[in-house]
């Protein structure tokens, strides 16, 4: 039982494919985004290396002024550990006024004895903030910008920065750098405050020569930093839409475009098949110039074929109806008749008239036989190349001694060498049926006393195909006939040949055999009287084989 069809899909296979290829860009251009994030740490690194050079700076000048400040002080003590508080007076505010650097310094016991921040305001006044009321797109694009981060550390690896309140700073405790710095190492760090802010910051020791007079800690604001990273971020995410959905666009117009006439063709194909009218056509695409429109032609093409290949199959099977039904009404007309017949001689004429039909049935059959396999034995069987002229000369040698009664006018129009040893592709055996063909139907329409002329020429607009003439001296066909005498059961034969001794398919056979080598074979009134025949076959490279 034929299958109905497989269930209507919401989205075909080809579609996802062509989807999913047009999102890879997309893909892609993602991960650039997640390149970002590498770009904040090279951002990040650069402020911590300009920020460590202003710590090294500031913390030399701040070990030079106290050893200046001990030297020159009264209470003169070389031995003194720690930094003179006068030595901040010179230098601290040049650090605070109109700079982003916050500056703190820690004696060697850990305490906190300057920072710039609190040096640059009075105690006295008050600092406000004003909490801004986000809107809903700012959250928005807090959110997606949050998002994006957070999924670029867990791609990237990077571990989250450590939450350290920079309020409680008052003393080494409080910032793990500190403590390395008093032993003399230059520690560079970052943290975000409790409120979510990026702070960098470097931890360097203030020392003279190799004594540590106490610890500087420098930070700065990652405000800047955050700000720049988000920007890029939240353009590379609207680019990222914008692209997003012109490439959905695009997907879609490619896969109506091109999945929606294949599905269209596979229905009308399917409708094709299921169709009780085998007459029905495929549907035709109107308008496509493209390899769609390509395939649709050739799928009609196909089409049709198979469905002239069907008419002429039911054809053939009425035309074998129609012709075996004369020899077995024949028959059957004779049987009833010799039972009631008991005249020897009469019933002699009788079973004469049986074997005849009997042998034209036999005839008939092998004949239909040949005519219903010859095409797929045709496409099954390897060709064979061949040099037509010495094959025909042979042919040609074979049938004067099957005839020695008919002469023979051979008459080779051959004279280049190259062309005369021309080389085509062929079946050997159903070639030489062609030939065989050709001249029994020139025998039995030829004069006895005029001879059967034979010819061979190149042919064809660049002599591409090698053309063999046959030609006899009978009455001729008529013009209205020439091609129907190569329809199967046509038979027109001379009236002094006995009735039934042809089937009708000799010329029909002959003509398929040619045209399933790429070739011709067609019939034309000669000159003055008789018939001439022409089988052309395509020639192939003169090359020996």
């Amino acid at each position: 039982m034929r299958s109905k069809g497989k269930a209507k899909r919401l989205i075909s296979p080809l579609s996802i494919r062509i989807l999913l290829i047009m999102l890879l860009p997309l893909v892609l251009f993602f991960i650039g985004i997640l390149v970002v994030d590498r770009y904040r740490i090279v951002l990040i690194d650069a402020e911590l290396n300009a920020l460590k050079r202003q710590g090294e700076t500031l913390a030399r000048s701040l070990a030079i002024a106290n050893s200046e400040m001990i030297g020159t002080s009264q209470n003169n003590n070389p031995s003194q550990i720690g930094l003179n508080p006068s030595t901040l007076r010179h230098i601290l505010p040049l650090v605070g006024y109109g700079s982003a650097l916050r500056a703190r310094i820690y004696q060697p016991d850990g305490q906190i004895m300057a920072d710039t921040a609190k040096n640059q305001l009075t105690d006295s006044v008050v600092q406000m903030t004003v909490k801004n009321n986000k809107s809903i797109f700012s959250s928005i694009k807090y959110e997606i910008i949050s998002s994006i981060s957070k999924f670029s550390y867990f791609v990237n690896g990077v571990e989250e920065l450590p939450i350290i309140n920079s309020t409680k700073f008052a003393s080494i405790k409080d910032v793990p750098a500190l403590g390395a710095a008093m032993t003399g190492r230059r520690i560079s760090t970052s943290w975000r405050t409790t409120t979510g802010q990026l702070m960098l910051g470097v931890a360097l020791p203030i020392q003279e020569v190799r004594v540590v007079r106490g610890a500087l800690l420098l930070t700065k604001n990652g405000a800047e930093i955050e700000s720049e990273i988000e920007n890029v971020q939240w353009a590379f995410f609207l680019l990222l839409c914008a692209i997003f959905l012109l490439t959905i666009i695009l997907g879609l117009y490619l896969s109506r475009s091109i999945t929606r006439p294949i599905v269209q063709l596979a229905a009308s194909a399917r409708q094709v098949a299921e169709a009780s009218d085998k007459s029905i056509r495929l549907a035709k695409l109107p308008d496509r110039k493209d390899e769609i429109g390509e395939l649709s032609h050739a799928l009609q093409e196909m089409t049709d074929d198979l469905q002239e290949r069907i008419k002429a199959t039911a054809g053939f099977a009425a035309d074998v109806a129609h012709e075996l039904k004369n020899p077995l009404t024949s028959l059957r007309s004779a049987a009833e008749t010799v039972s009631r017949i008991h005249n020897p001689a009469q019933q002699k004429d009788l079973m004469a008239i049986i074997l005849e039909d009997v042998n034209r049935l036999d005839r008939l059959i092998n004949d239909i036989s040949q005519a219903s396999r010859i095409e797929a034995e045709l496409a099954q069987s390897e060709r064979e190349k061949v040099a037509f002229f010495p094959l025909l000369d042979s042919w040609i040698s074979m049938m004067k001694d099957r005839y020695p009664d008919i002469r023979f006018n051979w008459q080779p129009s051959i004279e280049d060498d190259d062309l005369s040893h021309a080389f085509v592709n062929i079946h050997t055996g159903r070639i030489i049926q062609i030939l065989d063909n050709l001249l029994v139907n020139a025998i039995s329409f030829n004069p006895n006393d005029k001879s059967i002329d034979l010819e061979i020429k190149p042919c064809g607009n660049a002599n591409d195909r090698i053309c063999f003439s046959i030609r006899d001296y009978g009455i001729g066909i008529p013009e209205a006939k020439l091609e129907a005498i190569f329809n199967r059961f046509y038979s027109q034969r001379p009236k002094s040949e006995a009735f039934g001794q042809h089937s009708g398919l000799g010329l029909s056979i002959a003509r398929q055999i040619a045209e399933a080598h790429g070739g011709e074979l067609y019939a034309r009134n000669a000159p003055t009287t008789g018939a001439i025949f022409y089988l052309e076959l395509p020639l192939i490279d003169s090359v020996s084989k």
